[in-house]
C-alpha cells in the first residue's frame, strides 16, 4: 500500500493541473508536481468504502492509514511519511478499504491510478522502487503485527516509537536521537493499540527509567537505545535494512 523515497518536486503547485497527454513524456517528479493538493491537519482525504482509483504521494506532512470499528473505535494502521506513496485502492479495483486522514498540515500528489501506473510502466527505477517499498512496508506491518498481537504495553511503544525514529532518520529528520512527531497520545494508541491514558503512563515510564525523553508536544529523545531496543524486540540496524527502501 505505501512505499517511500521519491523526491518532493521543487515547485509543487497549490491545485492539480492534469497534463494527460504528456505524462509518458515527463519525469516523475513533473507528473507529481501536475497533480498537488493542500490539506489541513484533521482533514479526511479518503473513506473507507468509497469509490475511489487514486494513489497519493506525500510530499510533505503526515497521513494516517485506518480502520473503524462499526462503533467508531480506530485502528491506525500506517503512517504515510513525506516521500511515500499510496495506492488504497482494493481487490474489487473501485474502491477503498481504509480511511486515509492527514494528521498535520500536509502536501499531497493526488492522480488517478491510470497516471501512477503509466510512471511505473514509464521507468523502470521508479517501479523497482515501489516493488522494494511494498517489500519493506510488508516487513514493518509484520513487526508490528506481532507486538499488537503478543507484546505488552512496553513493548508496543518502544517498537512503534523505534519504527518511526528508523523512518524518519531515513529522511533526515532525526538529530541526536531526537524527533518530532506530529501526533497526540490518542494517535500513538490508535497505532499501538491502548488507550491514550495507557500510552502517557507508558512513555512516562519510559522517561523515568531514561530510556526516553518527551518535551512538548512529542517531540522525542531516544537517551538509551540498546534499552529501548531490548524492550521492543528489535534491533534498529536490521529493522532499518528490513523496512527502508533507499533509491
Amino acid at each position: 500500500m505505501t512505499g517511500s523515497h521519491l523526491q518532493t518536486p521543487p515547485h509543487a503547485r497549490a491545485r492539480p493541473r492534469p497534463r494527460r497527454d504528456g505524462d509518458r513524456g515527463s519525469r516523475p517528479g513533473k507528473v507529481l508536481s501536475s497533480w498537488v493538493r493542500r490539506y489541513r491537519a484533521g482533514a479526511i482525504i479518503a473513506l473507507d468504502g468509497e469509490e475511489l482509483r487514486t494513489a497519493f504521494v506525500v510530499l510533505s506532512g503526515w497521513l494516517a492509514v485506518s480502520k473503524l470499528t462499526r462503533d467508531g473505535q480506530k485502528q491506525i494502521i500506517d503512517f504515510a511519511l513525506p516521500g511515500d506513496f499510496l495506492n488504497p485502492t482494493s481487490a474489487d479495483n473501485a474502491t477503498v478499504a481504509v480511511q486515509i486522514e492527514a494528521v498535520s498540515p500536509a502536501i499531497v500528489s493526488v492522480m488517478p491510478v491510470t497516471v501512477w501506473h503509466r510512471l511505473l510502466d514509464k521507468f523502470d527505477d521508479l517501479r523497482a522502487l515501489d516493488a522494494r517499498c511494498r517489500a519493506g512496508v510488508q516487513s514493518r506491518w509484520s513487526e508490528r503485527m506481532l507486538r499488537l498481537g503478543k507484546g505488552r504495553a512496553e513493548t508496543r511503544i518502544a517498537y512503534a516509537l523505534i519504527e518511526l525514529y528508523v523512518r524518519l532518520d531515513a529522511i533526515g529528520e532525526v538529530s541526536d536521537g531526537a524527533f518530532h512527531l506530529p501526533l497526540t497520545q490518542v494517535h500513538m494508541g490508535d497505532f499501538a493499540g491502548l488507550s491514550s491514558v495507557h500510552v502517557c503512563r507508558t512513555m512516562q515510564r519510559l522517561s523515568r527509567q531514561g530510556v526516553i525523553r518527551v518535551r512538548d508536544h512529542m517531540d522525542i529523545a531516544i537517551l538509551d537505545m540498546d534499552s529501548l531496543s531490548t524492550i521492543a524486540g528489535i534491533d534498529p540496524a536490521t529493522l532499518a535494512d528490513q523496512i527502508v527502501a533507499m533509491p
